[in-house]
């Protein structure tokens, strides 16, 4: 039967990628492009063959009112009020979405639980749409223990991306909680300097940041210390950023005019995407060290497009890994046969994904 599938913001930067992508991997599925400017929406939906703009704005109730027959929903906007998310529950339609804050994410898990929706409601507001994840939670099967797992990310300081995400990096003066020799404990923001190798060869300092991958990398994986990492392919500008913050130099910067922008990752015109995941941890009495590394050409926005893509897959029951009723996280379900789905996709779109010690 084919499904209509409504992505709201469906013409960003990210959402226009996942139509795309939606339209050559499910060619029979009605794709709906929602939001307010319906010039860019129409546009995109005349390119993609089965497909239509929504007019709808998320920032007024019930956005989805004027909508018929939608089998599930991709929010690919800030939820500020959760408008979409709440018709989507009262109206048991699977919801999915990737643009959510700490904050918001926990907001949303608590509306998700209070709300019971009888339709899967998926937060996959990780690293890449949560695609990382997913990998890391393969590289943990089989482990009876799992002593540290590590994501390490290498951004080009030249990718492209949306305007959500070029504020990512706004919140990274903060400290957070992290898994540490098995207890959370506070960490500080960009500690824990390390030297990492990409795929590419590079060799780069990666400093600790906040992202939901930090607490569900334990979490999933029962690891005794988990943590995300980020490095940059050029220049010093973290190492710089954490010398500052630890004189206390860093909040009276902000202070001036004009310098949370710059504190912000700009997009640029497009770069590759680097990501290195490591597992130490034992089987059969006997230590294991797990690897994995992803090389996407075509940039983080194209990553987490297909990641994105993996999670619809999953609420609109497309794929071998389908969710039930109620609030989730990538890693909820995990099979091996939604891991191979997801290992399928990254090959046919050209992202290099390797696993080593397994």
């Amino acid at each position: 039967m084919t499904k209509r599938i409504l992505l709201a913001g469906g013409y960003g930067v990210v959402g226009a990628q996942v139509a795309a992508l939606l339209a050559k991997h499910h060619p029979e599925t009605e794709i709906l492009i929602g939001g307010r400017r319906e010039k860019e929406a129409s546009a995109l939906a005349a390119s993609l063959g089965l497909a239509a703009a929504a007019i709808m704005d998320v920032t007024k109730p019930e956005p989805m009112r004027e909508l018929d027959g939608i089998d599930a929903v991709g929010c690919f906007i800030h939820e500020t009020d959760d408008h979409l998310l709440r018709e989507a529950a009262r109206r048991g339609i699977p919801y999915m979405d990737i643009t959510r804050g700490q904050e918001a994410q926990m907001r949303g898990l608590a509306a998700a639980a209070l709300l019971l929706p009888a339709a899967p409601a998926l937060f996959t507001s990780h690293w890449m749409a949560g695609g990382p994840a997913i990998v890391a939670r393969r590289l943990s099967e089989g482990l009876e223990q799992v002593q540290r797992i590590d994501m390490s990310i290498l951004y080009y300081t030249g990718d492209k991306m949306g305007p959500d995400s070029a504020s990512a990096g706004e919140g990274m003066a903060r400290g957070f909680t992290a898994k540490v020799g098995g207890a959370w404990q506070a960490v500080g923001p960009l500690s824990d300097e390390r030297r990492v190798r990409f795929p590419s060869g590079a060799l780069r300092p990666v400093y600790r940041m906040n992202m939901g991958d930090v607490t569900t990398l334990a979490l999933a994986n029962g690891a005794r210390e988990a943590g995300v990492r980020l490095g940059l392919d050029k220049g010093t500008a973290l190492g710089t950023m954490q010398r500052l913050i630890e004189l206390g130099l860093w909040g009276l910067l902000m202070k001036l005019p004009g310098m949370s922008a710059i504190a912000a990752t700009k997009p640029g015109p497009g770069a590759p995407h680097e990501i290195v995941i490591e597992v130490e941890g034992e089987a059969g009495g006997r230590k294991k060290n797990r690897r994995a590394t992803i090389l996407a050409p075509l940039g983080q926005s194209h990553l987490t497009a297909v990641g994105a893509l993996y999670a619809l897959e999953r609420i609109a029951e497309l794929g071998p890994a389908p969710l039930g009723a109620g609030a989730a996280l990538p890693e909820t379900g995990f099979t091996m046969a939604g891991f191979a789905r997801l290992s399928a996709l990254y090959e046919a779109e050209g992202i290099a994904l390797r696993l080593e010690g397994i």
